[in-house]
């Protein structure tokens, strides 16, 4: 299928690792421009290293939680490529705890790092998507803000501030050409999950390769799944085929979030 993303040009946070490197190396594959950032310098240039060889590739190192970095990434990419067309804002963590255990500060910074950056992010890339008659703004949100719990308490309420913020922004932005929806992983193999605990997990401390055995009976695939998964939705999403596509959120998970909206 065609997607038509040749010659766009795409941000992606978070994009030397992860989720973020397989989008990247998807959309450079797609025949997009793609301008990544990470908090890490040596990892990023390594990272554009290995995406070189795909297609038009730069960076910046970049915290996305600080609205000068957000501005500056988004002009370095305009400069890089001449415009935009498509954002991935990827980055952010899980933050795991129950109430006692999680204080006003680390709440708080979560929140900028998943809310507040991609608003920022948002704002300063809007400008520039409506001056080439439209875009896409892809936000990735993990499974918390749908399946809230005693442990993911801090995730499962600003996991859930995405959400109302991808349903606001798509209306507001919807009217310019620029479609504003989110991709949202669970079970998927990433450096996020080899760190990270979860409820009916029976092989505490293990390797992701060991749990991933007791970890995949809750999933009707019965498997985990990888980045790349992820990143086929996102080149979806932002591709000509995704056109009225607005709003929305598609869960990639193997089928092991059971809600019904």
């Amino acid at each position: 299928m065609e997607l038509g993303l040749r010659d766009k040009v795409a941000i992606v946070t978070g994009g030397s690792s992860g989720i973020g490197f397989a989008v990247a190396r998807r959309l450079l594959r797609e025949g997009a421009k793609v301008f990544i950032c990470g908090r890490e310098p040596e990892r990023l240039e390594h990272s554009l290293a290995e995406l070189a060889s795909l297609g038009e590739v730069q960076g910046t190192s970049a915290h996305v939680d600080r609205p000068a970095d957000a501005e500056k990434l988004v002009e370095a990419a305009v400069a890089a490529f001449g415009g935009l067309d498509i954002v991935v804002s990827n980055a952010g963590t899980h933050l795991k705890g129950r109430l006692e255990e999680l204080s006003v500060e680390a709440v708080e910074a979560h929140f900028r790092t998943k809310v507040l950056g991609p608003w920022e992010l948002a704002r300063r890339a809007a400008p520039h998507l409506r001056r080439r008659g439209g875009g896409r703004f892809i936000l990735i949100i993990g499974q918390a803000g749908k399946v809230p719990g005693r442990g993911v308490l801090a995730s499962a309420v600003v996991n859930a501030a995405q959400h109302a913020f991808v349903k606001s922004l798509s209306d507001d932005l919807g009217r310019d050409g620029i479609l504003v929806n989110a991709v949202c992983p669970s079970r998927i193999a990433s450096p996020l999950t080899d760190r990270l605990e979860i409820d009916e997990e029976p092989y505490l401390g293990r390797s992701l390769e060991q749990q991933e055995s007791g970890w995949g009976r809750t999933v009707p695939l019965g498997r985990w799944g990888d980045a790349e998964d992820i990143a086929d939705a996102v080149a979806f999403m932002a591709s000509e085929r995704a056109g009225y596509l607005c709003g929305a959120n598609i869960d990639v998970d193997g089928g092991y979030q059971r809600m019904i909206f």
